[in-house]
C-alpha cells in the first residue's frame, strides 16, 4: 500500500468517526453536529487529494515507462534484433 493510499484510508476512517460523533451530538443540540460534519468534510477533501496525487503519480510513471521503452526501441543497436523486428 502506497503512502497516498494509506493517507486516503486513514482520512476515510477519520471522516467516518467524525460523522458518527456528529450524529451522536445531534441528540444534544443540532449546532454541535456542525463541527463533526465540518471535520468529516475536511477529511474527505484530504482523502480525495491524496487519491488524486496517487493517480497523477501512476500516470507519470506510465508515461515515463512508455517513453523509456520507446527510446530503447529507437536506440537499439543490435543488428540481429533489428532485422527480426
Amino acid at each position: 500500500m502506497t503512502p497516498a493510499r494509506r493517507t486516503a484510508a486513514a482520512c476515510h476512517l477519520g471522516a467516518g468517526i467524525s460523522t458518527l460523533s456528529a450524529a451522536i451530538a445531534l441528540a444534544w443540540h443540532p449546532w454541535l453536529a456542525v463541527w463533526g460534519l465540518a471535520g468529516a468534510a475536511f477529511l474527505l477533501w484530504a482523502a480525495a487529494s491524496a487519491q488524486g496525487a496517487e493517480q497523477r503519480r501512476r500516470a507519470q510513471r506510465h508515461r515515463l515507462t512508455h517513453a523509456a521503452h520507446s527510446d530503447a526501441a529507437l536506440l537499439d543497436t543490435d543488428p540481429d534484433r533489428r532485422s527480426a523486428a
